[in-house]
Order: C-alpha cells, then sequence, then structure tokens
C-alpha cells in the first residue's frame, strides 16, 4: 500500500497555507496564498468567502505537486482557521453577503443596546451576565467583536441578509460545507459563540441564550468534536481541489485551540504564548476560571475528553511587525542590500539587535485595533511614546519587539491570577522564528521560553496529528505531545530584570492615564465624518 498523507491547511486572516504531512505529524511542505482583507467602514472588517475558497483549492493543489503527493495518497484534509467570523448562507449554501471578521467591531453600540442594558455591572447586565456564565462559562465582551453582536447587527441593519439567511457559520464551516455538504462546526468554535451549554461538555446550542441573539439552534451549524470526521469530498469538491472523493475531511478547530495543542503544551496548567498576527496565552485545564474585566476565562480546546483551554487573547501582536515593515520602513529593497540579507524579517532582528534593552526610553503599545485582554476596550489605540531626537528605526523595531512581550506579560499575570504561576512557557507562531524576539520575550516575562520546532506550523501541525487520531494512527490525544518536539531554550537575563520591570509599570501607566482620551479621539473622529 502506498504510503498516506494528511493535508492541514492553516486558514488565516491574511491567507490560506496547506501543509502536507506525515501521517506523524512531519512536514514535507507548504503553500500559501494570500486574500485581502476589506475594511469599508472604521472600525468594519471584512472578506469574500469566494477568496477563502479559492485560496483553499489552490493551496492543496499546489502544495500536492510541490511534495509530488499522488491524490489518492491523502487520507485527510483538516483545518486551523481564524476564528469568531460570520458567513451568512442561505439553502443552497451561497453567501448572502461579505464575512464580517473577527476584527470587526461593528457590533459594539447594538450590543449594549440590545444585550447589555440596564441593570449593569461593569458594563454588563447584571442577570444575563449569570446566565451567560452558568451556561457557557463566559459572556460576549463589549467590543462588539463576538457573534452574538454580529448577529445583532445584521437583525437591525441588513434585516433582508439577516432573515433570508439558513445557516449563520464560521470560516471554518463554511470550507467544510463547500468540501463536504454538511454544516457542521468544531466544539472550540462553538464555545465562543457564547450560545453554546458547555456545561459537562454537553456542548449543544442552548435555545435561551440564541434567543438572545435573534436566532434559532436549527440556524447554526451542528456542533461536532475537532476530531470528528465530517465526511467525504463531494465530486465538485474533490476536483476542485485535486483529491479523490475518498478523501476524509476531519472537522478541525480554531486557531486557539489548533496552535494550543500544536504547542505541546498538553498537560493541566502548562501554558504557551503565541506571536501570530493576532497572539495570546493560553492553557488547558480541567477547571474554567473567568476574569470579566480583563476578557480572560476559558473556552473549548481541541481535546474530546473534558478539557478547557485558559485563554488570554490579544487582538494586534505580529500583524504591528507587518505594519512596521510595509507602513512605515520604505526603501525594503535597499535595506535587504545594505544588510545582505534574503527577508526583511532578518533585517529587524538585526535592527532590533543594535540596541540595548529598553530602547532608550522608548514604549510601543500594540494596541492598534482594539484590545481584548487585558483592557476589553475598543477604543484604545497603538503609540510610539517618549519618542526623542536620539531615536531611530532601530529603537522603533526594538520598542515594537518589547511592546508587544509587555502586553503578553499582562496577559500572562491576569491568567496567572486564575491558574498557578507557571516557570516556563512553549512559543509557538511566525514571531517566534525571531530569536532576539524570543530572547526579549523571556527577559520580560521573566520566563523561560522553550520554542517549539517550526513554531509558525503548530496549528496546522496540531490539527495533522489530531486528524491522524481520528483516523486511527495515533492511539490517544496524549499521545500526540510525543510527536512535538522543542528547538530551542531561551533563559531570562537577570541583568534586564529590574529595567524591564519599571517598564511594565509604565506601560500599564500609559493606558490607565489615556483611556479616557482615546475614547474622546474616537468620538471626534466619528463627530467629523457626519
Amino acid at each position: 500500500m502506498a504510503e498516506q498523507f494528511i493535508i492541514a491547511h492553516d486558514m488565516g486572516s491574511s491567507g490560506d497555507k496547506a501543509i502536507a504531512t506525515t501521517l506523524y505529524g512531519e512536514i514535507l511542505g507548504e503553500v500559501k496564498i494570500d486574500y485581502p482583507m476589506h475594511h469599508p467602514k472604521p472600525g468594519w472588517a471584512e472578506q469574500n468567502p469566494d477568496d477563502l475558497w479559492e485560496a483553499v483549492c489552490a493551496t492543496t493543489r499546489a502544495v500536492l505537486k510541490k511534495c509530488k503527493i499522488r491524490p489518492a495518497q491523502v487520507e485527510g484534509l483538516v483545518f486551523s482557521s481564524q476564528t469568531q467570523c460570520i458567513i451568512p448562507v442561505d439553502k443552497k449554501g451561497t453567501p448572502l453577503r461579505p464575512l464580517i471578521s473577527w476584527l470587526d467591531g461593528r457590533g459594539a453600540e447594538i450590543i449594549q443596546k440590545e444585550l447589555w442594558t440596564p441593570p449593569r455591572l461593569m458594563g454588563y447586565n447584571i442577570f444575563k451576565l449569570i446566565r451567560f456564565l452558568t451556561i457557557t462559562g463566559g459572556c460576549p465582551g463589549q467590543t462588539g467583536k463576538d457573534q452574538i453582536a454580529k448577529l445583532l447587527w445584521l437583525r437591525a441593519y441588513e434585516p433582508d441578509v439577516f432573515n433570508s439567511t439558513d445557516t449563520f457559520l464560521d470560516a471554518k464551516d463554511y470550507i467544510i460545507m463547500k468540501l463536504t455538504g454538511r454544516r457542521v462546526t468544531s466544539a472550540d468554535l462553538a464555545y465562543i459563540w457564547w450560545m453554546m451549554d458547555s456545561r459537562n461538555n454537553r456542548n449543544q446550542w442552548h435555545p435561551g441564550l440564541c434567543r438572545l441573539g435573534g436566532v434559532t439552534p436549527d440556524r447554526l451549524p451542528e456542533v461536532k468534536p475537532g476530531s470528528e470526521i465530517v465526511g467525504t469530498l463531494t465530486a465538485e469538491a474533490a476536483k476542485a481541489t485535486g483529491l479523490t472523493q475518498r478523501t476524509m475531511v476531519i472537522n478541525g478547530c480554531g486557531d486557539l485551540a489548533a496552535t494550543a495543542l500544536g504547542s505541546g503544551a498538553l498537560k493541566d496548567g502548562e501554558m504557551h504564548l503565541c506571536i501570530g498576527t493576532s497572539g495570546w496565552v493560553a492553557g488547558h485545564v480541567t477547571k474554567r476560571k473567568i476574569d470579566i474585566p480583563h476578557y480572560t476565562g476559558c473556552v473549548g480546546s481541541s481535546n474530546p475528553d473534558r478539557t478547557y483551554l485558559a485563554m488570554a487573547h490579544q487582538e494586534t501582536v505580529g500583524i504591528c511587525l507587518e505594519w512596521l515593515k510595509d507602513h512605515v520602513l520604505y526603501h525594503k529593497g535597499q535595506l535587504l542590500k545594505e544588510y545582505r540579507a534574503s527577508e526583511i524579517y532578518q533585517v529587524l532582528d538585526e535592527l532590533a539587535e543594535r540596541v540595548g534593552p529598553g530602547a532608550e526610553g522608548l514604549i510601543f503599545t500594540p494596541w492598534m485595533y482594539g484590545e481584548r485582554c487585558p483592557l476589553d476596550d475598543e477604543f484604545v489605540r497603538a503609540g510610539l511614546y517618549n519618542v526623542g531626537l536620539n531615536h531611530s528605526r532601530e529603537h522603533i523595531v526594538r520598542a515594537l519587539f518589547e511592546g508587544v512581550a509587555m502586553n503578553l506579560k499582562w496577559a500572562l499575570l491576569t491568567l496567572e491570577k486564575l491558574y498557578d504561576p507557571v516557570e516556563k512557557l512553549h512559543m509557538i507562531g511566525g514571531g517566534a522564528k525571531s530569536d532576539i524576539w524570543c530572547q526579549i520575550t523571556a527577559d520580560v516575562t521573566d520566563r523561560v521560553i522553550h520554542r517549539v520546532s517550526d513554531p509558525q506550523q503548530a496549528g496546522a501541525k496540531g490539527m495533522a496529528l489530531l486528524a491522524s487520531m481520528a483516523l486511527g494512527h495515533i492511539p490517544s490525544y496524549e499521545d500526540i505531545g510525543g510527536y512535538l518536539t522543542v528547538d530551542r531554550v531561551f533563559t531570562p537575563n537577570p541583568d534586564t530584570r529590574r529595567l524591564y520591570d519599571r517598564l511594565f509599570d509604565a506601560f500599564k501607566r500609559l493606558y490607565r492615564q489615556n483611556k479616557s482620551w482615546f475614547r474622546r479621539m474616537h468620538t471626534i473622529l466619528e463627530e467629523s465624518k457626519q
């Protein structure tokens, strides 16, 4: 019998990456295709669902060719994906409008008006809050970025779309529908719709909470474990992807649960941090807890046996570096030539290394699109503080690396107040490829950093191993950890401890002292458009 393989897709906010692996997670090759994010109005973020589908099909065909894999050798297809998106589709599965992204905050006003009504506690309706906490273990935030806010917005402002929708799907679930014809979601994704009953692993839509979002459970996809084999490819999907109709589609998970698995931090209380487009600190736990004011708590994990994922999520992390690269540091070709580098990220690392810890007092706050943990504030924005004539591009890059690390430390401390402190963190995501960023993170957090092998592929690799378990090649969930390795350990430098502690205190004060100013600036901008 010919060797069998798995194709795992990492379907993010900026593009889809198809990764071919062996049945035990060895990466053979990858192909990525980007797609755009559209911002038709301030605070809005949308994508064309067809862009996602076409990218999945094209990357699948391309990775088959690149790795010289025959279609019949692909036993399974699985997904890690962006989360908290909404695609309304009709009975035929046709999208009725563009995808509303997880970044989109248009629902902030209406969720306050229709859900978080008086009497309020910390901005939440106290009776609804208790109900959400009891049934889901969490609740929608106040930034308008959760699905309930998006549903309420659609009902109020696009009633024709809302009333014509047969099923509201997340990004991954739309692709799985296109592949198999089935409308299913994974329990980890359904968890953060905040309409699923997660008590005792029930994992079913709760009719009462669905009513708060203006829908009935039959208008939502069926909830299944991430390790569920959803079905095989339809004839049309097989033709589009270049695979066979015998290829099995495994449900997969959202990026949070997928990368948590791929991080290798699988034991109760172990934690990892991710520097991807967005970022987070998270760990598998057996008891769910929550810190509402700091938007921190538990969501579903990829583990089918009642394990939760304690999560402190942050909006803009690695994408801050993308912004710096694309919109601030011009003449990239000249920089590459000057530093004799093959890619711009190598130059950025070298620039950061030229400057000592603290970037000579320059501080960057990475709140470029609002923030979830620990601020839960849609109005906050990023900034460079304490800029002087002595500062150069090197200082800006260093300050960006340090600012992201400080924000992640704030998230870590928030999470550790709910659970026990940790001495080490597994590190994943594209940012983990940078040695200097890993070392800065170790120094700022005062934690030993264990960078996993192939850190940028943690989500896809985790899902490939989950798919292998679903297909019967790996005995159990716990056995998956044996196929995940650490490639380097970064130890905190004690000489930087006092400086970074003082800068971290200044970092937190910047938000507290400017919180009302951010809101006032938002009001000024909104009034100027009227």
